[in-house]
């Protein structure tokens, strides 16, 4: 995979994998993460948390950016949810690697780009990329379902405000028909992005192979250390198709070869030709993202949903 990430990410130093979508996202990030650090990058993990962290013992919060916490092994408890520290754990037991993840509260695109910002210059950062759990975070906003948007839609912007270049990776196509999104329009988007050069490729996660069975690994202990937590319904379907399982195994879900790949999207084609990113820019909470969402929605000739012949 070194080859992937010279074209995906060629010239960088330092890389923030950032999970996009709250909680369980930046699982998905585990094998750029082993890609990266075996292409000689230096990486950092970073999550959009629905962890109650400034009630979480071990995470330590940043007074420059006060919805930012460091949330290393220690903080990892089976009576609290918090995946991030366990992941972080996982990567301290398993790999060897003792370094933080980096939460952030639940807030709007304002303190949220200013989190970024300090990180950035804090990690030294020259690049980032968004891990989005599903495919939701790519959608230009007049889709028939944009499944739950307010925090993608806030990692989004507050990353594409940063002047950094960056990439969205999304993993778990076909994972959210419970939420209604339609697929034939996430192809079309793709396309779309691919006319804007914007579309960098895909790359399959595969058992058996060092980059899946760390992912494996990772999703299985995270899930065993937070058993009585909620878990993640996106990487529970994800390793399901990497074991060979398909079809319908449950109401609105199915399962294909198409979950368990990484596709890539530059993150400044995905930010800027979205419908209404830029109008969140000054929301401070995440309240405030989702009503202006909602109205934004309202406005908009939202396209009726569609099917295609495969």
């Amino acid at each position: 995979m070194t080859s992937l990430v010279d074209e995906l990410l060629p010239g960088t130093r330092s890389v923030l994998l950032a999970g996009a979508g709250g909680g369980y996202d930046v699982l998905g990030a585990l094998p750029l993460w082993a890609d990266l650090r075996a292409a000689g990058r230096d990486v950092h993990l970073a999550s959009l948390s629905f962890s109650y962290l400034d009630g979480l013992d071990g995470a330590r919060r940043i007074a420059a950016a006060p919805c930012l916490y460091e949330v290393g092994a220690a903080a990892a408890v089976e009576t609290a949810y918090c995946p991030e520290a366990w992941l972080a754990r996982f990567l301290a037991e398993r790999a060897g690697v003792d370094r933080p993840v980096w939460c952030l509260d639940k807030v709007g695109v304002r303190p949220l780009t200013d989190a970024y910002r300090w990180l950035v210059g804090h990690l030294g950062v020259d690049a980032i990329v968004l891990v989005d759990g599903g495919v939701d975070a790519i959608l230009r906003g007049d889709e028939s379902s944009l499944g739950t948007p307010s925090e993608d839609l806030a990692s989004l912007a507050a990353a594409a405000a940063l002047g950094v270049p960056g990439l969205v990776a999304c993993v778990g196509l076909g994972a959210e028909l419970r939420d209604g999104i339609c697929h034939e329009q996430v192809f079309a988007r793709i396309a779309e992005l691919a006319r804007r050069d914007g579309y960098r490729g895909a790359a399959a996660l595969v058992a058996g192979t060092p980059r899946g069975e760390l992912y494996r690994d990772a999703v299985g202990y995270c899930f065993a250390h937070q058993a009585t937590q909620r878990q993640s319904h996106v990487h529970r379907v994800v390793t399901a198709a990497m074991a060979g399982e398909y079809g319908e195994v449950a109401p609105h879900v199915w399962l294909s070869a198409l979950l368990p790949m990484h596709w890539f999207f530059a993150l400044d084609a995905v930010a800027g030709s979205h419908l209404f990113l830029d109008q969140l820019a000054g929301t401070e909470t995440i309240w405030e993202v989702v009503a202006r969402i909602e109205g934004l929605r309202a406005a908009l000739p939202v396209r009726p949903r569609t099917t295609i012949p495969i």
